[in-house]
Parts: C-alpha cells; structure tokens; sequence
C-alpha cells in the first residue's frame, strides 16, 4: 500500500552529497507542504520524494517538471533506515508508476454555532 503526499509541485531536482570517498546522486521531487508543528501552529515546509533509477529511466523526470506550480498527490512509500553512527530516520520515494495520483477534495463545512 503506497500514500499520498499532496501539496504544490516544485518540479524534478538533482542533488549530488558526498560520504567518504563516495559520492551519490539523489534524484528528487520537490513538494511544498503544510503542516501543523507541535504546537498546531501550520508550518510551509518542501519535502523531497526521491525517484528511483527505473522510473528516470522512463523519463518520469520530465513529466513532474511539467507540474511546477500546481498541486499534485504524489505516490510515496516510507522506507526507515538506521546508520551504524546510531542515526535514524527515513525517505520518501516515488512508488507506484510514478504518475501523480487522482483525488477528489471535499472541503468540509464550518460547524454550526448553537
């Protein structure tokens, strides 16, 4: 079972990190988000959906530059990861076909005040 990220499309992006000797090659998603902190005060924040070598393979890159500027429901899947230094954490990636998802939004209506 895969989620959905929704929020408004950054485009495709590549980041490049280094570890060591290695150096990797992350490709991304951006996606503007909003969420409530700790104290339920909404926070703007951008998350990065990572893309796997199969799906830019299909070019998938291309088609959520296309997407800039407008809101989208991203498929994800949360992979966990632990490092031996003792770090925990976990990614975002890309599931599915890689395609946004359709969704319909149904704005609830305000309680009635008695």
């Amino acid at each position: 079972m895969s989620l959905v990220l929704i929020g408004l499309c950054h485009g495709f992006h590549t980041h490049t990190r280094t570890h060591g000797q290695n150096t990797f090659v992350d490709n991304q998603v951006l996606v503007e988000i909003e969420q409530q902190n700790q104290y339920g005060i909404p926070e703007v924040k951008t998350v990065a959906v990572k893309v796997s070598k199969k799906h830019m393979e299909q070019g998938i890159n291309h088609l959520w530059d296309q997407l800039k500027g407008k809101t989208v429901a991203v498929p994800v899947f949360v992979a966990a990861w632990s490092s031996k230094a003792g770090n925990a954490g976990h990614d975002l990636i890309l599931s599915g076909d890689g395609k946004p998802e359709q969704v319909q939004r149904i704005q609830s209506k305000p309680a009635a005040v008695a």
